[in-house]
């Protein structure tokens, strides 16, 4: 089976020149030669959007698997023909994080609580994982204060000059009058994305997937 990695940007070429390997797959990138290919692959979508539907397009015609690593597109709410996985992030520490959060978020909802996040100032889609982190802690989207300053980045959050253009931050604070709670999140580079996609493409092989949408925390608990 053929393994496509869609996108131009960091990720999708993090993904690529990465040892990722399985048996019987190649790792290949989107190309437009592709869509009149019609034997099922996996799609990983690390993409702006622009080549969303001819991918989508390919998984309804192939019944191929879709993981889609980038946030705030259709995907995200569509009804699909065919699996289609969400990844808001894949790094394997911050998806047990998101979990954690995901079970027991309900228990800090009446305290008060501010999120905020950093990434590379080239980031231009939603911060997803901030907002899974809101969604189970009950914060409104529109709290969560976001960085795409350098300077803040490295003096303030501490982010090294090399992981500027490639960083990942998010940090927690729950408060209860004197008492508070700190989580902070810090991921440089893109080595544990990639460690994270060659997971959950590993569960993408060796599982049977129905033709629905999954959350990629659902789909790591099929595993588990």
């Amino acid at each position: 089976m053929n393994i496509y990695i869609v996108g131009g940007g960091n990720l999708a070429n993090a993904i690529l020149s990465s040892n990722l390997s399985f048996p019987k797959c190649d790792i290949l990138p989107w190309s437009f030669s592709t869509e009149r290919v019609n034997e099922k692959a996996i799609l990983i979508h690390a993409g702006s959007g622009r080549q969303l539907d001819e991918c989508l397009d390919f998984c309804e015609r192939t019944k191929s698997i879709f993981v889609e690593l980038s946030t705030g597109l259709k995907t995200e709410k569509l009804v699909p023909d065919f699996p289609l996985v969400i990844c808001p992030n894949t790094s394997i520490l911050m998806l047990k994080t998101l979990n954690m959060l995901r079970l027991f978020g309900h228990n800090f909802r009446d305290y008060e609580i501010t999120i905020t996040e950093s990434h590379q100032s080239s980031k231009t889609t939603e911060p997803g994982t901030a907002y899974n982190f809101a969604d189970s802690l009950n914060v409104s989207h529109n709290k969560i204060a976001s960085i795409r300053d350098a300077k803040v980045q490295k003096d303030l959050i501490g982010i090294p000059v090399e992981y500027i253009d490639k960083h990942a931050y998010h940090k927690i604070v729950i408060k209860n009058n004197t008492d508070e709670l700190c989580i902070e999140t810090k991921v440089s580079g893109h080595d544990s994305y990639a460690n994270g996609v060659k997971e959950i493409l590993g569960i993408c092989l060796n599982r049977s997937l129905e033709n629905k949408r999954y959350p990629v925390l659902e789909l790591m608990e099929i595993q588990n």
